[in-house]
């Protein structure tokens, strides 16, 4: 693909992401822009206004006025006024026409900011609301592989970088481009030579602004994927703080979080050394700009070809084209910023988002089959599980066991689609699970994670995340299976009890019981304690999973543990070695082989 080909496909993707933020809003957009035209070709003809004003002080009968006072605009504006015989006689009409500009001026202002408002907050909702819904739906796979850092830097960061440029830059540069015809308009219509030298050094300001903005944008890209890291730093430090100051590591972390800050401050620096300079040095052509236009304006006045009138008029109208001009240039600095934010923006909207939706919704009792089951992770030249095959009967109990690293957690995933297999099939009742909406797989297979989590709610709360209408009593019951319905009622606020954030108000048993809860909730016919009851004491794991037998026993259930204890009352069990299954059988018949699973028995019932 040729380089302006990728031009062309980036400037497309740009546009259509801007256009996905701001749709919904082009009405109020354009109205805005209606108001602030208004609000300029007020500003403008109030400036004009003045000069009509000191030619006719200046003057004293309409001969000479019309003989200094050319242009059209003022003759057309000062007869439609009465004539300047009316105008000499009443000069308060002046006052009044002044204050009926500022007065217009003031509401139209007005309007402009708090339209101005309403669509800066409607923008920024719809852009973090877009990007918030495309995170949620992005595949497991793609989140794994993402920093959280650079997620957190795209939403909040980028997103305001974004929008304040759509409503805040883009403001500038239609303001100016309003300012420059009306003010180059009525210059030209006073004498063209006063208006070319208005704008004769812009071209070269542009010229100027073009090459420099090049190295802005890179610098200002450094500095922000910097940023990024620093800031998924500090986001792992607080998530690993108890470990952290388990072994006394603060001095390590703050060191070498030293080390990032310096990164990101001398990139922001050579960021912002240049951006300054840009900002600095184009105040030069500004004044160079004024002076010229002021210098050319007296030299006509002085030759009789405008009044003096005219000379502050024209100044006022330089300094008016001149500085919003020298914003604009500005602006392309800054939009340097806004590409970078875009491409960060566009990278995370461009991945696929996960098909829930699609496939097929058998009914689900429990059943379950792998057939010659392979996967390796995507970034993995190893395979973590290789021609896996078993097949478990609805409301069997499994347990899976084996050196860690042996892929026991990875085989659950595959079973809620989190990942997808390389090759063979996985059957839930004879339906290959690939054909399986996704959506609807998940509803029907509860996974209990190894590390629980909690979200900063109230235990009732937590509990109905899934469905708010569940009653007290299949609360009670779920919590009963658990063994958590004590001790939530010994808290001061029983169920209504906060967790805060992450469940730190809870003990981590307490937190693994009461995630075990949740999923009880869902009342799914596959069960799943991905090692989660190694949180809780031998005791309660034999109190949960006797409670689960007795109340659900046509649930299919996996328990991936280390505890020959917690595997040993399972229907079957299966032992992962070297990324297959070496052992499959009952305790009984497991434990009378020479194999890894007896070896792990004789360890542990020595240890006890």
């Amino acid at each position: 693909m040729s380089k302006i080909n990728i031009m062309e496909a980036k400037k497309h993707v740009y546009l259509s992401t801007v256009n996905e933020i701001l749709k919904g809003n082009y009405l109020k957009y354009g109205f805005y822009l209606i108001l602030l035209f208004m609000s300029v070709l007020i500003s403008t003809f109030s400036t004009f206004m003045t000069k009509i004003l000191l030619d006719v002080i200046q003057q004293t009968d309409a001969n000479s006025y019309f003989l200094a006072v050319q242009d059209p605009l003022s003759v057309f504006i000062t007869n439609l006024l009465g004539g300047f015989d009316f105008l000499k006689n009443n000069l308060w009409i002046f006052s009044i026409l002044i204050f009926t500009f500022s007065l217009g001026l003031a509401l139209f202002n007005i309007s402009r900011m708090y339209l101005r408002s309403f669509i800066m907050t409607s923008i920024s909702k719809k852009t973090q609301l877009i990007l918030f819904n495309h995170i949620e739906n992005l595949p497991y796979k793609n989140i794994k592989s993402m920093k959280n850092g650079d997620i957190i830097q795209t939403c909040t960061r980028d997103e305001e970088t974004l929008r304040r440029f759509i409503i805040g830059d883009m403001h500038t540069v239609f303001y100016t481009l309003f300012v420059l015809i009306l003010s180059f308009s009525i210059l030209c219509s006073i004498n063209y030579i006063v208006a070319l030298s208005s704008i004769v050094l812009l071209p070269i300001l542009f010229i100027y602004s073009f090459f420099l903005i090049k190295v802005v944008r890179k610098r200002y890209r450094a500095t922000d994927d910097s940023e990024g890291l620093m800031t998924a730093r500090i986001e792992e430090n607080l998530s690993s703080v108890r470990i952290v100051k388990a072994f006394n590591n603060e001095k390590f972390e703050i060191d070498n979080f030293e080390k990032y800050l310096q990164d990101y401050r001398s990139k922001f620096i050579k960021w912002r050394k240049v951006s300054s300079f840009f900002f600095s040095s184009s105040d030069i052509f500004v004044f160079s700009q004024i002076t010229l236009a002021t210098i050319i304006s007296i030299v006509l006045c002085v030759y009789g070809e405008i009044t003096y009138a005219t000379v502050i008029v024209a100044f006022s109208y330089v300094s008016m084209i001149v500085w919003p001009i020298r914003d604009v240039a500005t602006t392309l600095s800054n939009f340097a910023r806004v590409l970078a934010a875009l491409e960060r923006i566009r990278l995370l909207l461009d991945i696929p988002v996960e098909d829930l939706k699609s496939g097929l919704t058998p009914k689900i009792t429990g059943e379950i089959e792998f057939k010659n089951v392979s996967f390796k992770f995507p970034d993995a030249d190893n395979y973590v599980l290789k021609n896996v095959s078993f097949k478990i009967k609805k409301g069997q109990t499994v347990a899976i066991m084996g050196k860690t690293g042996s892929g026991k957690s990875t085989l659950m995933l595959l079973l809620t689609r989190l990942y997808d297999i390389e090759s063979g099939e996985i059957l839930l009742d004879g339906v290959n699970i690939n054909q399986i909406q996704k959506k609807y797989l998940r509803e029907n297979v509860s996974l209990i994670l190894q590390e629980p989590f909690l979200f900063s709610k109230s235990i009732i709360n937590n509990l109905k995340i899934k469905n708010e209408k569940l009653t007290s009593e299949e609360i009670t019951s779920a919590t009963k299976i658990a063994h958590i319905h004590d001790s939530i009622l010994n808290l001061d606020k029983g169920y209504d009890t906060e967790v805060g954030e992450k469940g730190v108000q809870l003990s981590g048993g307490q937190k693994q019981r009461v995630v075990i809860a949740r999923s009880l909730t869902k009342n799914s016919p596959i069960l799943i304690f991905d090692d989660s009851l190694s949180a809780v004491d031998t005791e309660t794991d034999i109190e949960i999973r006797t409670s689960l037998k007795e109340k659900m026993k046509d649930v299919t259930t996996f328990i991936i543990t280390h505890r020959v204890a917690t595997a040993k009352d399972s229907d079957l069990i299966i032992v992962l070695e070297d990324s297959k299954i070496s052992e499959i059988g009952t305790y009984d018949q497991l434990v009378n082989k020479d194999g890894l699973f007896k070896r792990i028995n004789d360890i542990q019932t020595k240890m006890e």
